[in-house]
């Protein structure tokens, strides 16, 4: 019952966006934790991947976004939450 929760909390924050960016970011650390956590079984391995996936991301882009990495991050709340 948390998990949905969370979820519906971290929503306000894309939406708050005025660019699509963040939700495209939330988007490939969704997808991305997905996959991990299919193939891993783990939930926690999945989030990890997509904070890594955001973080490695951020670093080889011009000018780092923090916002970007917590966006990508917080995409793992769709496997967590289903």
């Amino acid at each position: 019952m948390i998990r949905p929760i969370v979820f519906a909390l971290c929503l306000p924050l894309l939406t708050s966006c005025q660019h699509y960016d963040k939700a495209a970011h939330f988007a490939v650390g969704a997808a991305v934790s997905h996959v991990v956590a299919t193939e891993t079984k783990s939930p926690t391995a999945g989030c990890l991947a997509a904070i890594g996936v955001g973080v490695v991301k951020e670093m080889i882009d011009d000018v780092a976004d923090p916002l970007d990495i917590l966006a990508t991050g917080l995409g793992c709340s769709v496997t967590m939450a289903f």
